[in-house]
């Protein structure tokens, strides 16, 4: 991997074009390997690096369950039939209107469900970059793009961020509207943003919803929050290693295990996510899945409303819960992952994120550690609404990680 292109922060570069020739150089010798893209344009893109606006020069790649006017959209099937309409999604039209450059769609397994798709991991062809968005996540962390576009109704950004090695951003719910995203899970369903660092996400985030983008300053924490997961030893160590580190730094740390339902962290999620995309998607119905999934939501279509209900109740509950124990830290820290990337065979487990996502609490994957050459993520979460501080927060982590 070029380590120049895999150090460079967006909003810090001083000569936006000669990052574009290095990223689309990047891309054509590394591309027929990492399979990041559906579909891409490296010489329009070339072409469009005349563009001004705070996000010029900026190569951004976009899951292909969200859609674009000039390339098309499949939801991730492996066939040629075009799904979505060829419209902007309001986050490609954003990113538009400030300069940036879309380079093509990025692949995505199916409907964003975990069923392996071709990309490979840029750190080793024999791994998985995670999914749903496993393109995104490759195209940031190979080099490709600075930015890319992904979701999360799960685990599907910040688990990708931590198996590839780089900062994956799942913003809280309702932030950055959906217009134009193939819906999977209406409560659930959230755009997922990688970059090179906390400071380029909030970068690309803060030019989408203000009137000029900001680049965050990187702020210690003063009051940390580690809680206890299961985790293989080795990444259970370097959790136990870092809050003995912040604490010698001066950093109040608190330890404390999961103080949730441990059946509602492993499983509510999906009781809505299943619940929501039986009906969306109208399994069985018209729209054509593939078997797996179909047999996945089958159960949940036919179940009534009062489950549903219920499973809204006891979120509702674990929200009020997570606000008043997230209240008096700068963040809560949890691995982003139950480990480094697997075996191609799978996307990864998304447990570490699940249930926080079903809480709709923003999230930053942080690239912390090596393992046997692969990277180890750091998940920094924050209270509803307190995106900003956390960037802030998650850009000090980045600055201080073991980079390799």
């Amino acid at each position: 991997m070029d380590a120049e292109i895999a150090a460079q922060e967006f909003c810090a570069s001083r000569n936006r074009r000669a990052l574009t020739e290095r990223q689309l150089a990047a891309l054509a010798a590394r591309e027929p390997v990492v399979r990041a893209f559906v579909i891409c344009d490296a010489a329009g893109a070339r072409a469009a690096q005349s563009k001004e606006g705070p996000l010029a020069g900026a190569l951004i790649g976009v899951k292909d369950i969200i859609t674009t006017a000039d390339f098309p959209t499949r939801y991730g099937a492996d066939d040629t039939e075009e799904r979505g309409p060829r419209v902007d999604a309001w986050c490609v039209a954003q990113v538009r209107r400030l300069g940036a450059t879309i380079l093509g769609k990025t692949m995505c397994t199916e409907f964003a469900y975990p069923m392996p798709g071709p990309t490979t991991n840029p750190h080793d062809p024999t791994r998985t970059p995670g999914g749903s968005s496993s393109g995104s996540a490759a195209a940031v962390a190979a080099g490709f793009v600075s930015f890319a576009f992904g979701t999360q109704t799960a685990g599907s950004t910040i688990r990708p961020a931590s198996y590839c090695g780089l900062t994956g951003y799942k913003p809280s719910y309702g932030l950055l509207p959906l217009d134009g995203v193939q819906a999977i899970s209406t409560t659930l369903d959230h755009l997922g943003i990688f970059a090179r660092s906390p400071r380029d996400a909030w970068y690309l985030t803060s030019a989408m919803m203000m009137p000029a983008p900001e680049v965050v300053p990187a702020r210690a924490p003063r009051r940390i929050l580690v809680l206890t997961l299961p985790v293989p030893d080795e990444y259970g160590e370097r959790m136990k290693a870092l809050a003995g580190s912040l604490a010698r730094a001066g950093i109040a740390v608190e330890t404390r295990d999961l103080p949730f339902a441990a059946e509602d962290f492993k499983g509510l999620q999906q009781e809505l996510c299943y619940w929501e995309a039986a009906r969306i998607l109208r399994v069985p119905g018209p729209v054509r899945v593939v078997p797996q999934l179909e047999a996945l939501l089958a159960p949940y279509a036919a179940a009534g409303v009062e489950t549903y209900a219920v499973a809204r109740r006891r979120r509702e509950q674990h929200q009020a819960a997570f606000e008043s124990l997230a209240g008096g830290y700068d963040a809560v820290l949890t691995p982003a992952a139950t480990g480094p990337a697997p075996s191609r065979e799978t996307t990864g487990d998304a447990i570490m994120s699940r249930f926080f996502t079903a809480l709709h609490v923003p999230a930053f994957s942080v690239p912390m550690w090596w393992a046997d050459g692969l990277p180890l993520g750091l998940q920094a979460l924050g209270r509803l609404g307190q995106d900003r501080a956390l960037a802030a927060t998650a850009q000090w982590f980045f600055e201080r990680a073991e980079h390799d």
